[in-house]
């Protein structure tokens, strides 16, 4: 039977030879790769996805409604805008027409655009001298004419209160200087508060072709003026100077907006209720 022998321990230490290994460079992960961008940046930044051959069909629809729209609003829109006008104006007229406590000023005033009035109504002696600025093409003016006018003439004019007088200020656009310049052509045969009238009643939109020159033609056919005078008046431009000077003249002494009506002197500023008028001019009958 053999026998293994036991191998004698020293008793030093074996001291293990240290194995140099070459450090081994981590493999590059694949994972290390930068995780792909969400190709958002690639795509535009609307997608108009046409669902059906319909489709484009309804957004021209959608477009010609939206041009519809505000073509046909865009007279409130502008009466809207021309409230604000109004409500603004008033303090910068009564900064270049005298005010209440004026009285030398106004009385100067007065004097001065009384001669270049072309057009009255009422007593020439009245105590009382009305002048209102006015556009025909403006919705505020012909408010004025077919509601506060009429009682102020009842009121005030027919009884020899009040001289009231029409002045041209034209700034609405064309329409508004033909109907101004057919206005004083009717005036040759003694009809400017006729046709004054009946161009406030047939107001239909600015620039729209409610004045336009053949219905201005119309409406003295219709009055049963001499058309052959009035087309000749009209059609020469005979007063189309004079409409640009009265125009230019209300913008020189402050007016802004219309209506604008100076009482004896003292301002009035848009299309007032009635009750405005009486208190402005009851203290001057006094």
């Amino acid at each position: 039977m053999k026998t293994t022998k036991e191998p004698v321990s020293s008793k030093e230490p074996v001291k293990r030879r240290k194995k140099l290994v070459a450090a081994e460079e981590p493999e590059p992960m694949e994972a290390q790769k930068e995780p792909a961008l969400i190709e958002t940046q690639k795509q535009p930044a609307m997608i108009i996805t046409i669902q059906s051959w319909a489709t484009p069909i309804v957004g021209l629809v959608m477009l010609v409604l939206g041009l519809l729209v505000g073509y046909y609003m865009r007279p409130l829109i502008l009466a809207q805008s021309s409230n604000a006008t109004i409500a603004s104006s008033v303090i910068t007229t009564a900064a270049a027409i005298p005010t209440a406590d004026q009285s030398e000023a106004q009385q100067n005033l007065m004097a001065s655009l009384i001669p270049k009035t072309r057009h009255f109504k009422g007593d020439p002696n009245a105590p009382v001298t009305m002048i209102e600025f006015g556009d025909f093409q403006c919705p505020f003016c012909g408010r004025h004419a077919a509601t506060v006018g009429p009682q102020i003439d009842e009121q005030y004019i027919q009884n020899g209160k009040v001289r009231f007088g029409y002045f041209n200020f034209a700034f609405l656009g064309q329409e508004s200087n033909w109907a101004a310049e057919a206005a004083e052509c009717a005036s040759d045969q003694n009809k400017f508060w006729e046709y004054h009238d009946v161009l406030y009643s047939s107001q239909a939109g600015e620039n729209q072709g409610a004045f336009n020159k053949e219905n201005l033609k119309k409406f003295a056919e219709d009055l049963g003026l001499d058309t052959n005078a009035f087309n000749e008046c009209f059609d020469s431009g005979k007063y189309t100077q004079l409409i640009q000077e009265e125009s230019s003249t209300a913008s020189s002494i402050g007016v802004r907006s219309t209506p604008t009506f100076l009482i004896n002197g003292q301002p009035v500023v848009g299309a007032q209720p009635f009750e405005i008028f009486q208190q402005t001019i009851d203290p001057l009958l006094k």
